[in-house]
């Protein structure tokens, strides 16, 4: 999809050719984007943020400043969808002059409860997320609201829909989307609900972005999807993940690639193989876990067992102790018992992990998990997720621990840290790092020797220079 084609990159250029160089400058409007959420929804902010750009539109840095006010929300837990919901209404305090535009996963799903909301001027569903600079532009050049024909509904988009803007953002190692939807439907989640079904960019296409990411300078590239292991499954002809990774390894458009989440049942012992032996990947693996225990498992409809788990993640740290491992676990599944949840931690003490991501079970209306009896109570919840959190974070300060003193290479960011005012960056198997160094380090890549850790939860390092 192109977002500057059609009837609004006409307007515009009507708009532009009757005006002066000075003029149209003085009169192009301004935009304010927040994100909510995941890794994609900041790719398509961040995809909504170009186009708009190079269209004219100037990025403001304040929400009162913004002619047009966009968020792109999330509503994977209960408390983001509170969080989207109040910041829809914090938008239209901060700025009731502005257009609120609101995208997303909870405009998906609570669209119509959006729209009750006094001052905003667009909600737009996933179906057609990827016209939002067209509707931006239109909303603000005639006023015309825009609501989504298929809001409150499951997305039913079946075509995965490419952007014809490079998608760098304003970050050091961009994001690139390759997949977005999901067929998995564990009973807890609803994201195949605001996403879709599993669709995938063109192989083609992923090569064509990533060639261009290279060309402009960017040394690493995130790839990131709702559900990346299963890339490929619907094109014509049909491939697949490690397929795509092969392929990638051969051309080396990029100096590295970090891969994005992965689901167990869709990690081969190949793909794995390919991922460690090569460095263009980074050392660096992510593998939704979610329960140590099979029964919970079962209950969350998870196609795999902990002992699967445990195989991935020894077979990774054995053919490279370095990497990092990293996991999602939810705690409090309806049902979990003392002796399934002790199950857990035990499973967790047990393997290489370099961090853990941990969420309290949190309702989602329309999902099975939803109507489940023996929901914990709040006390015992918050005990239990901060007793996982306390395993996650010793797990990190070992493997951090284990980085002392080893050299590595570190993609500087393009700016300081604030605080510090240090360069920073990250390791190829995922450690934030501060160092001293001159600005002409940035966005390079960068032998540093970690030296020790750092209280904020950083490692320091030292760099050399020629």
């Amino acid at each position: 999809m192109d977002y500057l084609s059609g009837p609004t990159r006409q307007s515009n250029v009507a708009f532009c050719g009757a005006m002066n160089r000075k003029e149209f400058k003085r009169k192009m409007p301004k935009f304010y984007i927040t994100t909510l959420g995941c890794k994609v929804n900041r790719f398509e902010s961040d995809a909504v943020a170009m186009a708009l750009t190079s269209l004219g539109w100037s990025r403001a840095e304040k929400t009162f400043d913004a002619d047009v006010c966009v968020i792109n929300t999330c509503t994977v837990t209960g408390k983001a969808s509170v969080e989207s919901r109040n910041l829809i209404r914090q938008m239209v305090r901060n700025n009731p002059n502005a257009k609120v535009v609101v995208t997303g996963c909870y405009a998906q799903t609570e669209a119509e409860e959006i729209e009750k909301i006094d001052g905003v001027a667009a909600v737009i569903s996933h179906t057609e997320k990827h016209k939002t600079p067209d509707y931006i532009v239109a909303l603000h050049e005639t006023g015309k609201a825009h609501f989504s024909n298929d809001r409150n509904k499951s997305c039913r988009e079946t075509l995965f829909h490419g952007i014809d803007v490079e998608v760098p953002g304003t970050r050091t190692r961009p994001l690139l989307k390759i997949q977005d939807g999901c067929d998995a439907f564990c009973s807890y989640c609803i994201v195949p609900h605001t996403r879709g079904r599993s669709r995938s960019m063109k192989k083609q296409e992923v090569f064509q972005r990533l060639k261009g990411l290279g060309e402009k300078g960017f040394q690493e590239v995130v790839l990131t999807g709702i559900h990346i292991g299963c890339y490929g499954l619907d094109l014509t002809p049909k491939t697949n993940f490690y397929e795509l990774l092969k392929e990638m390894d051969s051309q080396r458009a990029v100096k590295r690639v970090r891969l994005g989440s992965m689901e167990p049942m869709e990690i081969s012992n190949e793909l794995i193989e390919l991922a460690v032996s090569s460095p263009f990947f980074c050392d660096h693996f992510h593998i939704p876990l979610q329960s140590g225990d099979d029964d919970v498992l079962k209950r969350m409809k998870r196609p795999y067992t902990a002992s699967r788990f445990k195989e991935l993640a020894t077979l990774i740290h054995r053919l490279n102790p370095s990497a990092a491992i990293g996991a999602d676990v939810i705690i409090g599944f309806p049902g979990e018992t003392q002796e399934q949840f002790e199950n857990t931690c035990a499973f967790l003490e047990s393997l290489p992990l370099a961090y853990l991501h941990v969420f309290p079970f949190s309702p989602r209306e329309r999902t099975p998990a939803a109507s489940l009896e023996g929901r914990l109570d709040g006390d015992t919840l918050k005990a239990r997720t901060a007793r996982v959190r306390a395993i996650g974070n010793a797990a990190k300060k070992r493997f951090m621990e284990k980085a002392i003193g080893t050299q590595v290479e570190v993609i500087v960011e393009k700016e300081r840290d604030k605080k510090s005012g240090r360069l920073k960056g990250v390791t190829s198997n995922y450690i934030p790092v501060q160092l001293d160094g001159d600005d002409k380090l940035m966005n390079t890549l960068v032998s540093v020797t970690l030296t020790q850790i750092h209280e904020n939860g950083y490692l320091l390092g030292s760099h050399k220079e020629d």
